[in-house]
C-alpha cells in the first residue's frame, strides 16, 4: 500500500491524533491482509532495511509478569512505532487477558505522534500471522491435521492463519484445565474442519502434520517420540528468558528457523537449551526472513522435523499499524484529538 503523504495527512485533521480502538482495528484488518503486510516487512528485514532494538524488559517477579518495550523503524514505510506490551499469566483468573498492549505510531520526518492504537489484538494478530507464513514454508503442503497445545488467544489466530493456507480437516486442543478447553472448542466451532479436545500433550501432538505451543511454561511439555516425522512446529509460547515447551532433544534432531538471533537467544524457545549448552548457534539453520527471500532452504523432505521459534518483532507491529492507519484514514474510522498540543 502506497503511504499518505504528509501534507495529505494534515490536511486530513492538522496537527491531532488518531485514537484507535479494538473494535476499530477488528473493522480494518484480516488475517489475510495481516499475513500479506508481514511477508513484505519479514522481507524488508532479511534486506537489512530496518531498526529494531531488542526489547527492553521490565521483569516483575512480584506480580507474575513482566513489561516489554519495543520500537521500531522499517524502511519503506511511512510511519516508526512503540509498542508497551505486558505479559502476565495469572490474568485469566482476573477476567483480563494475559497479553495487553498499546501501540503508538509516529511520523519518522517530524515525530509526531500520528496514532494511538489497542496493539493487543494486533499482538494476536501478527503473531498468528507470522506463524501462518512459516507454516507455509516449513510444513508440508500435505498438512491436515493440527495439535494445539494451549488453548488462549494467540491459539485461536495461530489456527485462523494456518485455516487459510491449508485443508484442515482435524484440530486436536489441550489446555491445562479442562474449562479453558470447552471454552476454546464452543468459541471456535466450525464445519470446515472437526475440533477434538486432547485429554493430555501427548495425545494433543500425535500424529499431527502442525503442532503449535503457546504456553507459558518453563519445563518442556513436548517429547520428540511423540511426534511424526515431518511434523512442523510452531513455538510460540517462550517469549522470556527461562522459558521453554520443547523438549531440547526436538531441537537438536529438527531443523530450527527463528525470527532473530538477538532475541530468540535471550527469550524464544531456544534460549534454555542454548544457555545449557544442548544446542549452539551453528545448530540454528535460518531466519525466516532468510527463507523467504530464498537465501536459506525451508523444508527439503517430507520426513524432517521442522521448528519455527517465534518471538514477536516490532518489525510486525509496525507492519501491521501502519496499515491499519492507512485504512482507518481512508474509511474514516477513529477518534482525533490534540494529543500534544500542538
Amino acid at each position: 500500500m502506497k503511504p499518505l503523504s504528509l501534507s495529505c495527512m494534515k490536511n486530513l485533521n492538522k496537527n491531532k491524533t488518531l485514537i484507535l480502538t479494538r473494535r476499530d482495528i477488528h473493522q480494518l484488518i484480516d488475517m489475510r491482509k495481516a499475513m500479506a503486510a508481514l511477508q513484505k516487512a519479514f522481507s524488508l528485514f532479511g534486506r537489512g532495511r530496518s531498526q529494531m532494538p531488542p526489547k527492553i524488559y521490565l521483569h516483575l517477579d512480584r506480580f507474575h509478569g513482566d513489561f516489554r518495550a519495543m520500537p521500531v523503524y522499517l524502511e519503506g514505510l511511512s510511519t516508526c512505532a512503540i509498542k508497551w506490551v505486558n505479559v502476565h499469566a495469572g490474568n485469566k483468573s482476573k477476567h483480563l487477558p494475559t497479553v495487553m498492549a498499546v501501540i503508538i505510531l509516529s511520523d519518522p520526518r517530524t515525530g509526531f505522534p500520528l496514532a494511538v492504537m489497542d496493539g493487543t489484538l494486533i499482538t494476536n494478530l501478527r503473531t498468528g500471522a507470522a506463524g501462518g507464513i512459516a507454516a507455509k514454508y516449513l510444513a508440508r503442503q500435505e498438512a491436515r491435521t493440527v495439535g494445539l497445545v494451549g488453548c488462549g488467544e494467540q491459539a485461536k489466530t495461530q489456527l485462523e492463519a494456518l485455516a487459510a493456507l491449508f485443508k484442515i480437516k482435524e484440530v486436536k486442543v489441550w489446555g491445562n484445565k479442562k474449562s479453558y478447553v470447552d471454552e476454546f472448542l464452543k468459541r471456535m466451532k466450525t464445519s470446515a474442519y472437526v475440533l477434538k479436545p486432547a485429554s493430555s500433550v501427548k495425545e494433543c501432538v500425535r500424529d499431527c502434520d502442525i503442532v503449535v505451543t503457546t504456553t507459558p511454561v518453563r519445563k518442556p511439555l513436548v517429547k520428540l517420540e511423540w511426534l511424526k516425522a515431518g511434523v512442523h512446529i510452531n513455538a510460540i509460547g517462550a517469549d522470556a528468558k527461562g522459558k521453554q515447551e520443547l523438549d531440547a532433544a526436538i531441537l537438536k534432531k529438527g531443523k530450527i528457523i527463528i525470527d532473530d538471533w538477538k532475541q530468540a537467544s535471550h527469550s524464544g524457545e531456544i534460549n534454555v537449551p542454548l544457555s545449557q549448552k544442548q544446542i549452539t548457534r551453528a545448530d540454528i539453520h535460518a531466519e525466516l526472513a532468510q527463507v523467504i527471500l530464498g537465501k536459506r532452504t525451508g523444508r527439503t523432505n517430507a520426513r524432517e522435523i521442522t521448528v519455527f521459534d517465534s518471538t514477536g518483532l516490532a518489525i510486525q507491529d509496525v507492519a501491521l499499524a501502519d496499515q491499519i492507519y492507512q485504512e482507518a484514514l481512508k474509511k474514516k474510522r477513529g477518534r482525533w484529538v490534540n494529543l500534544v498540543g500542538v
